[in-house]
């Protein structure tokens, strides 16, 4: 995740032309951004490029990444009456409109060649940001809501799952094709049983149990810390063998538990890549 990032200079290069959220409407650009990586290593799986916060911008917030910061909302939701400024969660796929065109337009361009993964941040994420104003690492003010505001939270929780919903369905029908529910772990099982063929896995979740927990005909997708590719490339090697032998070679797709950190050493990133390649021919072969 994040395979089309700052980690990368031929992003930060494409990216200097205009702002984040103008890049993101650009159908053309975020094609260009998600194939970059694959330019670069023999990866199986695209990434579209866009942002979870699209969506709070669709219901009519405004947001602008902020250099150095981060994600900013000037005016976040503060009282429940700020509620009626949302628009309809109705309106919000024929909004994102720009991110479909990207997705069909980037399923062209990949030509059958490997799949393409889409995305939306789940709707207690994005109140967190649209409550706090910005990123939070203890959602405190989120957290007031859930309980001096429960009634207001419903509301807002529910209008939010709303508007993901045609939203993903409409990734879907744009031609994104993979499922990933980050700190998914307590609904694995549902997951698991909702028609999808591949589940992707958080690094918080033992490769073995997940297995124990979904069955054998789905594939599962995963899982190792983002953070150990700040470790050398020898040991990169050494996790990815471990994480390869505890999924087993049927049924599986290696990855991160997450997305990438822009400070990554895009070698480290290609070892990983090889590491998996390597240990898979080995894992076959026995």
């Amino acid at each position: 995740m994040r395979q089309a990032g700052r980690y990368l200079p031929e992003f930060r290069e494409t990216r200097a032309a205009q702002d984040f959220f103008s890049t993101c409407r650009s159908p053309e650009v975020c094609c260009e951004l998600t194939l970059q990586p694959l330019r670069r290593f023999p990866l199986d799986a695209a990434i579209i490029f866009s942002d979870i916060l699209v969506v709070p911008q669709a219901l009519g917030m405004e947001v602008t990444m902020v250099p150095g910061k981060g994600p900013s909302f000037p005016e976040p939701l503060r009282e429940e009456r700020d509620l009626e400024r949302l628009r309809d969660p109705a309106t919000v796929a024929s909004e994102l409109d720009y991110v479909f065109q990207a997705i069909t337009l980037t399923r062209q361009q990949l030509a059958g060649r490997v799949p393409l993964i889409g995305f939306a941040g789940a709707p207690w994420t994005l109140m967190t940001y649209m409550v706090e104003g910005g990123g939070s690492n203890t959602m405190a003010q989120a957290k007031r809501w859930l309980y001096q505001r429960p009634q207001a939270s419903h509301q807002l929780l529910r209008l939010l799952t709303d508007a993901l919903v045609p939203y993903l369905v409409g990734q879907v029908a744009a031609g994104a094709q993979i499922i990933f529910a980050k700190d998914g772990h307590f609904a694995l099982e549902e997951l698991a049983q909702a028609g999808y063929e591949v589940v992707g896995l958080d690094w918080t979740v033992a490769p073995e149990k997940a297995r124990d927990r979904v069955g054998k005909t789905v594939t599962l997708q995963g899982n190792l810390d983002p953070c150990a590719l700040y470790a050398s490339e020898e040991e990169i090697g050494q996790l990815v063998q471990q994480m390869l032998n505890d999924f087993g070679p049927q049924h599986y797709i290696a990855n991160l538990g997450h997305g990438l950190y822009p400070d990554m050493d895009p070698e480290h990133v290609g070892a990983f890549v090889d590491a998996v390649h390597k240990h898979s021919r080995l894992l076959r072969q026995n």
